[in-house]
C-alpha cells in the first residue's frame, strides 16, 4: 500500500504564521525584549487595561496572527500541517475572545 504525502502548499503557510504569533510576544534576549511592548510603547498604547493591571492587550492584540492562521488552515485543509495549525490558532484564538469576555462580564456584573 502506498502512502501519499500530504503537499505543502499555501495552507502550510499557517503554521508560519502560527510561529509569528508566538514570536510577538515572547521576550527575547537576556533583557527580555518584546516586539509587542515595543510596538505598544512606540504607539504611546498601555501593556495593560488599568495601568499595570487587568487585561494583558498585547495577548489580545495577537489575535490578528491567529485569525489569519485559522482562515488560511481551514480553506486549505489538504496541505501539509493545516490540521495541527487550525487546532492550535482556534484554540488560542477563543482565549483571546473568552479572556477579554470574561472580564468585561465581571465588571458589569460587580459594578
Amino acid at each position: 500500500m502506498i502512502q501519499q504525502r500530504k503537499p505543502i502548499g499555501l495552507g502550510t503557510f499557517s503554521l508560519l504564521v502560527i510561529a509569528l504569533g508566538f514570536a510577538f510576544n515572547y521576550a527575547w534576549g537576556p533583557e527580555d525584549f518584546r516586539f509587542s511592548y515595543y510596538l505598544f510603547h512606540q504607539m504611546n498604547w498601555p501593556i495593560y487595561s488599568n495601568g499595570n493591571d487587568g487585561l494583558h492587550l498585547p495577548f489580545v492584540a495577537t489575535a490578528i496572527f491567529w485569525v489569519p492562521a485559522v482562515v488560511i488552515a481551514r480553506k486549505y485543509d489538504y496541505h501539509y500541517g493545516t490540521r495541527v495549525a487550525f487546532n492550535v490558532a482556534r484554540f488560542i484564538l477563543i482565549f483571546c475572545i473568552l479572556g477579554p469576555l470574561v472580564l468585561v462580564l465581571n465588571w458589569i456584573i460587580h459594578s
